[in-house]
């Protein structure tokens, strides 16, 4: 049983002269959406660049689809903060916030004195240890 391998595509038979062009058709085999066929050198160039192509297209697509989530996700997020100070503001009490007349005095000399002492510390110790580094060197 004999049969013959022709080109899916323009029908031209392997190993014979091929109508247009006039040369030797080889038949190489191609993956089109998944089924393999056979293809002439000619058909095979010529489906290999559509195929490309239309990665490409597909490729453009999705990057374009991907701007157009990120630009709706900072839309939403836009909008998230707007109506949130939104209703921030209406929550306020009306007009300024009242001052009591005499403030109290901040109060300075509990943790911020245990830090000096801590610093002064610290600065005697290592003038200590560079005096006695010093001395052995």
């Amino acid at each position: 049983m004999n049969t013959k391998r022709t080109c899916h595509f323009c029908k031209s038979e392997e190993r014979k002269p091929r109508p247009v062009g006039n040369y030797i058709v080889e038949l190489k085999q191609i993956n089109v959406n998944g089924i393999k066929k056979l293809a002439c050198q000619s058909c095979h160039r010529k489906t290999t660049t559509m195929l490309t192509k239309e990665q490409e297209v597909i490729m453009k697509t999705s990057t374009k689809t991907r701007i157009q989530n990120f630009v709706l996700k900072m839309t939403g997020l836009f909008m998230m903060l707007v109506f949130t100070s939104i209703t921030a503001v209406a929550q306020s009490a009306p007009g300024l916030p009242m001052f009591p007349d005499d403030p109290a005095a901040a109060p300075i000399d509990g943790g911020l004195s245990l830090l000096a002492a801590a610093g002064g510390t610290y600065a005697i110790k290592k003038l200590r240890d560079r005096k006695n580094q010093n001395k052995t060197d």
